[in-house]
């Protein structure tokens, strides 16, 4: 890949990146932040992480995510019934936040990942793939899934004293989405993605160049 210069997402020293082999980094030589890490084949890597992410994340909106029996009486919440009932007691900022956070953000954010690599992926670039690049970069940093996972784990061990709790089958799906969503992100460059993006548009543009001469 083309040699081409970044500026240090932490202290903005501007420098070059070197051409990168398999699981090679670039390091910023001031304040040590990865810059880029690249990963033979990455692209079809990073589309099966966010596919799968949002097949999961799909199924673990279906089935039970806690079950629990206080006093004797059995009561079942979906993983959704998890976050509205921050609305039943009052936080109904903080049951927004959940929402947008743990599922809508990151199903945005997973959505635009698979486009923007069936893009780069066809013959033209697709519509829109310059914007839909830059709202994921936008997005990544609010994906705080795992965060929700810990908030329930840690109410899981302050009640199980209280009640009997058990976790259901979409707790298990929203884990396999969490460590789906992980692998997306661990795929995710945006130097690399860009660098994409630039070699297809420029290819682009030459073949238009020549088939119109």
């Amino acid at each position: 890949m083309k040699k081409r210069h970044i500026a240090c997402h932490d202290c903005d020293l501007l420098m070059q990146i070197p051409s990168l082999k398999h699981r090679q980094q670039a390091i910023c030589p001031r304040c040590g932040y990865v810059l880029t890490r690249f990963y033979q084949h990455a692209q079809p890597k990073l589309f099966v992480s966010a596919l799968t992410a949002l097949v999961f994340l799909s199924f673990s909106l279906k089935f039970p995510f806690i079950l629990f029996n206080l006093n004797g009486s059995e009561n079942t919440l979906t993983l959704l019934d998890s976050i509205q009932s921050y609305e039943n007691l009052k936080y109904f900022f903080i049951s927004a936040l959940l929402i947008f956070t743990a599922i809508i953000i990151p199903v945005c954010f997973l959505l635009a990942v698979i486009y923007i690599t069936w893009s780069f992926d066809s013959k033209t670039l697709r519509p829109l793939t310059n914007q839909v690049l830059k709202l994921t970069l936008l997005l990544k940093p609010w994906n705080m899934a795992e965060i929700f996972l810990l908030g329930i784990i840690i109410s899981f061990i302050k009640v199980q004293t209280m009640a009997h709790i058990e976790f259901g089958a979409s707790f298990a799906f929203y884990l396999l989405f969490i460590a789906s969503l992980s692998s997306t992100f661990f795929y995710f460059d945006r130097y690399q993605l860009w660098s994409l993006y630039q070699l297809k548009a420029k290819k682009i543009n030459t073949q238009d160049h020549y088939a119109n001469s």
